[in-house]
């Protein structure tokens, strides 16, 4: 499994430290693990070359992107409650969010989908561990954000009723097709839909819905919208200055309640369709739910939003600056990486001047 499990480490080299309100990113490079149907082409203005279609198990072709998140929205719900996982449905959110983040070294390789399954109990845990691990070091500023979905890891015994949930959970999302959502190279093939939104919401109680005031959109609501409203013009808005004729790069787009980033994904979507990078542009959403702020800083990592980006969990009508406080918090936890990398190489170059001093021959007398 471990030589199939790419963490995408190699897309790119280590960021550079950003700019004030501008955190460091990188592109994540899903897996090749199995197949969707052929999605909805790009216009003829950027076309992106055709990936091979990943491989999965037990996974049915998705011919509606909406359609399979829902999908395996549903079978994550009710795998951790049949399971009796409780309240914190944090946990297999987090875990939807961590497989999203994976991808496959090799796509003629051994299934990557099939030797996670394959795992025991310790090594499955290891691998969770990982995953978000290497991805702070790459993101520290965005898997910070996401600490809620990752944090109960940090537990050093986790019990078996746990473990048994987060593997029923790990099976229901990889056999009800996470990877064909989320496991092309092409940032705009696994932007075509938010997979994390469905598995937030089918996670939590009605009552709780209300209470934070989220509600998921069907894809057949949204559909139905769509041929009513142009609801690119309503993107083109969000995205382009008012006497800008067409997106400029550099451009800040901003959602102050964005969910689980469902409006800059399709921001994103609409400027790769114009032919430009969102890793051009400065984004930023602000959002008062933990664990839908969380999900939004993971899918700025899958949707390859590019290196400034900006999550707030606040109430912006309270906290007018809170994509300014988030963005000075982003800056602190950087630095803090920055430090600990730094130590890290020392102890490393330390250890291999002594391993050097142990190796040669002692000095004649």
């Amino acid at each position: 499994m471990t030589q199939q499990l790419d963490l995408f480490a190699d897309l790119q080299p280590a960021p550079a430290r950003p700019q004030p309100k501008a955190p460091v990113t990188f592109a994540a490079k899903p897996s090749r693990s199995t197949a969707p149907s052929s999605p909805a082409p790009r216009p003829a203005k950027k076309q992106p070359s055709t990936p091979a279609r990943p491989r999965t198990i037990s996974v049915c072709p998705a011919s509606d992107p909406h359609a399979q998140a829902m999908q395996v929205g549903e079978a994550v719900a009710g795998a951790w409650h049949r399971q009796h996982g409780g309240n914190h449905t944090h946990v297999p959110i987090g875990i939807v969010a961590a497989l999203s983040l994976i991808g496959q070294k090799d796509p003629n390789g051994p299934d990557l989908a099939t030797q996670i399954l394959s795992l025991n109990d310790t090594n499955l845990i290891g691998m969770y561990r990982e995953i978000w691990s290497t991805h702070w070091i790459r993101r520290p500023d965005l898997i910070d954000r996401a600490r809620i979905l990752h944090e109960w890891l940090n537990d050093t015994d986790i019990d078996k009723n746990r473990i048994s949930a987060v593997r029923a959970v790990t099976e229901a999302a990889l056999k009800n097709g996470l990877l064909t959502l989320t496991g092309y190279a092409d940032p705009y093939l696994r932007s075509m839909t938010d997979v994390l939104s469905p598995v937030m919401m089918l996670l939590r109680s009605r009552g709780a819905q209300q209470g934070l005031g989220e509600f998921h959109t069907p894809a057949s609501v949204a559909g139905a919208m769509a041929e009513v409203v142009n609801f690119s013009a309503v993107v083109d808005f969000l995205v382009a200055a008012p006497e800008a004729g067409r997106p400029r790069p550099g451009q800040h787009i901003h959602d102050p309640a964005g969910g689980s980033g469902g409006l800059l994904r399709a921001a994103a979507q609409n400027l790769r369709e114009k032919g430009l990078d969102p890793a051009d542009f400065q984004w930023s959403m602000c959002d008062i739910d933990e664990i839908a702020a969380a999900c939004a800083a993971v899918n700025a990592i899958v949707w390859g939003l590019g290196p400034r980006v900006t999550v707030a969990c606040a109430d912006t009508l309270a906290n007018p600056r809170a994509i300014e406080e988030a963005a000075r918090h982003a800056r602190a936890v950087i630095e803090h990486r920055d430090s600990i990398l730094g130590k890290a190489k020392i102890i490393a170059s330390v250890r291999q001047a002594q391993q050097l001093l142990d190796q040669a021959p002692e000095c004649a007398a």
